[in-house]
């Protein structure tokens, strides 16, 4: 594996939030508490430590979940981790994503590498604290259709079970159809049977939530990597406060728009939208949402025939507060409740919405953790890396439009000069000495001689398109490899990462694949990583 790294404003992929929170441009500052840096970890230690947190609750928490890996390889390596938790020297960095299949985008697979190789760092510049990577499931979330489909050589595969509710509740007893799917798609590489082995064992779990546990610590679980569900209800009663808080004052809404208008105000875009109650209630297979009737003076559940009074709605949160569920506003300070977490590792788009929420976590004295871009990355394997070679071009130039990259092999390849800027130059000369001429015997010609100009270089440019075309004709194999490599590295014109699933290298080079992720990544070089695999990992 070969790393080398790519400034994330050379992609084009960013946004000006994301480019300028992480260049901590004057413009963004007040919007996140502490610096990106290794630096500033000792400060949030120190505030972290002023919170009242229940670890013993979490700790026991953690544990009665992980029952269904009990036994597992390596589990002792991740009991010593939930264990530690009960430590006032222990602390965590946090990655959370949605339950998608079978590992979905690579990305996913990134987040939690980033988030191990970010604690490993730690660890060497505070050796006196523990530090425990957790990825945290996105379990109540309830958009099937964005976790159920991953992409294998550009071949979809999906899961169409539809159960409705929270995914991490569904069932996995319709999953087996799906495997067979992909196993197909995979083929037969050095590692396909272990990893086909790691995702039956995964979905024989009796839920989605189980299953992705199972499927992450299949693959961290060597790390330490702790997997927490924040649907549950000893969790959730750490944070019934806030809810009853939420049901009744409404705080989220007026803070967080109050922060968006400030962003807006300095020129960014608002990514995520606040509601008068940012809370879902959870059934057996649905999560609507709540609302206040002023004119009833009732708390209803939308879609259902379900409302509460004001005391029947917080009587309900202190017996069953796991039917709440937060929404995208109030879950990262849910997490930062319950959690001795320092630091959120996330995507560009996570980034931007917990950027609207420093006043929120400020109104409940909750520490706001130190905010960390996740690398990108771009996967390049070796067939690939010879066809670029070949080519004398480098990974780096693929980032452009396709278009552009025809261009460039057009003007660098072929002995045709298909470049008509200087001859344009000299018509354009030609015409100003005109245009003189015409001055001097009738001004009123001045403009036809502009005209006729504008004509003639539009002209000159349907010829040039003309070359252009002829010149393609006479390359199209090139050109077409281009097309190729572009669409491999850049599928559906998206970051490979977005789209691709990590089931054709997890089947290439084993469990090396993970290690060499968590080693090639450095979430505070915040810079954009490209790797090339070798071609013979044994």
């Amino acid at each position: 594996m070969i790393t080398r790294s790519i400034n994330f404003s050379d992609t084009s992929y960013f946004s000006k939030l994301v480019l300028n929170y992480q260049a901590q441009e004057k413009s963004v500052q007040p919007f996140y508490q502490y610096p990106n840096t290794v630096e500033a970890i000792e400060q949030i230690i120190f505030d972290k430590q002023k919170e009242n947190i229940d670890r013993v609750a979490v700790s026991n928490s953690i544990q009665r979940q992980y029952k269904s890996c009990l036994g597992l390889p390596q589990f002792d390596v991740v009991q010593q981790h939930i264990l530690s938790f009960q430590s006032q020297n222990s602390f965590c960095i946090v990655t959370a994503h949605q339950l998608n299949i079978l590992g979905g985008p690579l990305y996913f697979i990134y987040k939690i590498a980033q988030t191990i190789s970010t604690c490993k760092q730690l660890k060497e510049s505070y050796p006196a604290y523990n530090f425990i990577p957790v990825y945290w499931m996105g379990s109540e979330d309830h958009d099937f259709e964005e976790i159920n489909h991953i992409s294998v050589f550009n071949k979809k595969v999906e899961w169409n079970d539809k159960q409705g509710g929270a995914t991490g509740r569904y069932t996995t007893q319709r999953f087996a159809a799906v495997l067979e799917d992909l196993k197909t798609i995979v083929g037969n590489d050095k590692y396909t049977a272990e990893l086909m082995d790691i995702f039956s064992k995964a979905y024989q779990q009796d839920n989605l939530s189980n299953a992705t546990r199972y499927l992450v610590h299949a693959l961290f679980g060597k790390y330490g990597l702790v997997v927490i569900d924040g649907d549950d209800a000893e969790l959730k009663q750490q944070f019934t406060t806030v809810l009853q808080d939420e049901l009744l004052q409404q705080h989220a809404a007026q803070l967080v728009n109050e922060q968006i208008d400030k962003l807006e105000s300095s020129g960014y875009k608002q990514q995520a939208f606040p509601r008068p109650i940012n809370l879902f209630y959870l059934g057996e297979n649905s999560r609507e949402r709540i609302e206040y009737t002023a004119d009833t003076k009732r708390y209803v559940v939308l879609n259902t025939s379900i409302s509460f009074s004001r005391d029947e709605i917080l009587q309900e949160v202190l017996q069953h507060p796991e039917r709440f569920s937060p929404n995208v506003i109030l879950r990262p300070l849910y997490q930062q409740k319950v959690l001795p977490a320092l630091a959120y590792i996330g995507g560009g788009g996570e980034l931007s919405y917990w950027l609207q929420l420093k006043p929120l976590f400020e109104y409940y004295k909750i520490n706001f953790p130190q905010l960390i871009l996740r690398n990108s990355a771009l996967l390049v394997n070796a067939p690939t890396q010879k066809k670029i070679d070949k080519l004398e071009w480098m990974v780096t130039d693929f980032f452009q439009d396709i278009e552009q990259l025809k261009k460039l092999f057009i003007l660098q390849k072929t002995e045709d000069d298909v470049d008509i800027s200087g001859y344009k130059k000299e018509i354009e000369t030609t015409f100003l000495k005109l245009q003189d001429v015409a001055k001097k015997i009738d001004g009123s010609l001045i403009n036809t001689v502009g005209a006729e100009l504008q004509k003639t270089l539009q002209n000159m440019d349907a010829i040039q398109k003309k070359l252009i075309k002829s010149v393609k004709q006479k390359n199209e194999t090139e050109l077409l490899q281009i097309e190729k490599i572009k669409n491999q590295l850049f599928p559906n014109h998206s970051l490979q990462e977005r789209v691709e699933n990590f089931s054709p290298y997890y089947a290439s080079y084993g469990e090396a694949f993970i290690q060499d992720l968590i080693n090639a990544f450095d979430v505070y070089q915040k810079e954009f990583v490209l790797i090339t695999l070798n071609s013979n990992k044994q």
